[in-house]
Formats: C-alpha cells, sequence, structure tokens
C-alpha cells in the first residue's frame, strides 16, 4: 500500500489535536462514524458505508470436492480487492494491507466457524458447496478492516443457498424460481472493533487522517455472546494489560451495538422482499417483467408520495434502497422477471417511465 503522507505542518497539528483528545470530524474518542447498510437484488449482495469508506461484499457458491481431511463439510473463502479507484494509496495489486484484511477475515470468520459448513454438503467424500466471499473497496476513508468485517457478516447472513436434491447418482440444484433459497446457518456473529492510538488517547473507528498520524492500532473481534474471537495488533504501540482489558470492553459493547444494525437492516430487507414478492419467486414467476415493475412502482409512489420533489419538472422520488436495487438492475432478469447475477458491482443509473407521462429519477447502485 502505497502511502500520501500529509504535510509535516498538518501532521503535527493533527497529533497536537489528537493528543488533547480532539478529532477532526468532532467525535468523542469512543464513537464510531454513521454505517449505512444497503443490499442489492441478489442474495448475498451487501453494501456498506463506514463515514465515507465503501465496501461492497458479495457472496457466491459453487460446486466442488470437499477436502480429504474434510469429506463433509463446505469451504469458505475470502477475497479482498483494494480498488485504486478508491484512493490513490493502492495500486490495485495484492498488497500487504489487503492480505492483513484477509487474514483478519479469516481468522474471525472462517477458523472460528461461524457457518456450520456440514450444511453445505451435498454427497460426503464427493461434492459439497464452497462459499466465497469477495470484498471491494470502493471509497477510502480510514478503517477498511472494520468496514471489511460488517460487510462480510451482512453478506452472509443475507446469502441464500440454492436448494438440492440426490438421486441416486444425480444432484439437482434448484434456481430460485423453482424452489426458496436457503439461509446459511449462522452460529455466531463476530464483529472487529478498531481502536487507534495517540499518546495516551484512544481513538474508535480512525478515519484515514487519523490512521497516517496514530502510534498503531489493535482490531478486536468479539461476538454476541461477549466472546473474544481474535485480537490483532499493528503498529509499534505497546500495550498494558489494563489497556487491552478496556479495549476488549469496548469492542463487546461496540459488536452489540453494530450487530443490531445488521439485524435491523436484513429485518427492513425481508420486509421490502415480502412486500414486493421477490422472497418467494415462484409465487410471481407468471408475472411479466413490466407487470413487477409497474407493482412497485404504483405502491411506492402511493406510499411515498410525500418524498416527491418537483425538480426542473422532474418528480425525484426517494425509494427504498432494496426497490432502488430492482429497479437499476431489470436489465439483468430475464423474460419470466428472474434475477440473473450481474456482471458488474455496480450498475449506473436507470430511467423508469411512467404510464401517465412523468419521468421519475432512480438513483443508482
Amino acid at each position: 500500500m502505497r502511502e500520501v503522507p500529509l504535510s509535516l505542518n498538518s501532521q503535527e497539528f493533527l497529533s497536537s489535536v489528537l493528543k488533547e483528545g480532539l478529532r477532526p470530524d468532532a467525535r468523542g474518542g469512543y464513537d464510531y462514524r454513521d454505517i449505512k447498510i444497503s443490499f442489492g437484488p441478489q442474495w448475498g449482495h451487501a453494501e456498506v458505508l463506514l463515514g465515507r469508506t465503501r465496501v461492497l461484499a458479495r457472496v457466491s457458491t459453487t460446486v466442488a470436492q470437499p477436502a480429504p481431511s474434510r469429506p463433509n463439510e463446505g469451504s469458505l473463502f475470502f477475497n479482498v480487492h483494494l480498488s485504486p479507484l478508491s484512493s490513490s494509496k493502492f495500486s490495485g495489486a495484492r498488497s500487504d494491507f489487503s492480505t492483513v484484511v484477509t487474514r483478519l477475515l479469516e481468522r474471525t470468520i472462517k477458523e472460528t466457524r461461524v457457518i456450520d459448513t456440514e450444511c453445505l454438503c451435498i454427497v460426503a467424500g464427493e461434492k459439497v458447496l464452497n462459499l466465497r466471499v469477495d470484498i471491494t473497496l470502493l471509497d477510502f476513508a480510514g478503517n477498511v478492516i472494520d468496514a471489511s468485517c460488517i460487510a462480510a457478516m451482512t453478506a452472509l447472513s443475507h446469502f441464500r443457498r440454492p436448494d438440492f436434491i440426490v438421486n441416486g447418482e444425480e444432484i439437482t440444484l434448484f434456481s430460485d424460481k423453482d424452489r426458496d433459497p436457503i439461509p446459511l446457518s449462522i452460529l455466531h456473529v463476530p464483529i472487529t472493533c478498531t481502536i487507534g492510538f495517540s499518546g495516551e488517547k484512544i481513538l474508535v473507528d480512525p478515519n484515514d487522517e487519523e490512521e497516517s498520524v496514530m502510534d498503531g492500532y489493535v482490531s478486536i473481534a468479539t461476538n454476541t455472546h461477549h466472546e473474544i474471537c481474535y485480537i490483532y495488533l499493528g503498529g509499534g504501540v505497546t500495550l498494558t494489560p489494563a489497556l487491552v482489558s478496556k479495549c476488549c470492553e469496548i469492542s463487546s459493547l461496540k459488536t452489540q451495538e453494530i450487530s443490531a444494525q445488521i439485524t435491523k437492516s436484513l429485518d427492513e430487507d425481508s420486509a421490502l422482499r415480502r412486500k414486493a414478492g421477490t422472497d418467494r419467486p415462484s409465487a410471481i414467476s407468471s408475472l411479466t417483467l413490466q407487470e413487477k415493475l409497474d407493482r412497485l412502482y404504483v405502491e411506492d409512489r402511493t406510499n411515498k408520495r410525500e418524498n416527491l420533489q418537483a425538480e426542473d419538472g422532474i418528480e425525484s422520488a426517494t425509494f427504498g434502497s432494496i426497490t432502488i436495487r430492482y429497479i437499476d438492475e431489470m436489465d439483468t432478469m430475464d423474460e419470466d422477471g428472474v434475477v440473473a447475477l450481474s456482471e458488474s458491482a455496480a450498475e449506473p443509473a436507470q430511467t423508469i417511465p411512467d404510464t401517465s407521462q412523468e419521468e421519475e429519477s432512480f438513483p443508482g447502485f
């Protein structure tokens, strides 16, 4: 990772401010930046916005042979891509920092057995489902570790694997249209909390400016059962047992808050999908694509008419994130309205014409 340092004057000023207990964005020492979670149209697509740090997580599955040492278990893989478009600090090639983030996710999620991998077994010793979590950094503003962990856990909680049956030597995997997909078995929810240190001051969720001048940091993964899953120490800072204990308490508290927000976002997404009828594709397969879009459009226009604002003669509507993504991804649907896997992580905004000859402008993914 290429560093783009601040000027000497900026570094000195920021260091002196942090050591006095003040932060550039007026947060308290123990405060996180605002966290926003949104979902794509496919199961397992989650986007997390931590302050101005934006991370996209996407879960996919493939059928493969199991490892000889675990013949009745599937596998979980992580891939972290730090896009050069997110910051000039990243070149796009695999860097030491992307390796650190990947390894931390493996230690936090994979090695603590968050997923019941035995549920991914199709035929013991022959075929299993392997999960792959692709993490892409879209915008960088500090604390990539926490944003990546939140995005990964949200995407895994949101993902649904395809149903299957085994008839002799024949294995049949069903599409979402034929059978409802099945959620993963999540045993616990670990979340990392990154804490920076500037002198004797604690900086929870450091941003990019704070990261450039802080003495070091520690990332502590705890779950909702107040269990410590993993601790990673970065930088040259030395921690006393009392300080480590304090950081663990902070991490445990933040994990409860963040996991509650993840659960709330998942519940809101499920409610929107039930409302749109997309949680049971077989129930609406007889409808055409235009009929489904018209139904979504009419419902949201009726329920959220108060959010419409006139702008240069064109009305701009504010819709829920899920509805927006159904419309943005309309070109990936086939004639039966089944959403196909998108080739790119983000799609440009779409403009949907109204039957009353008004135009509605929808924000992009």
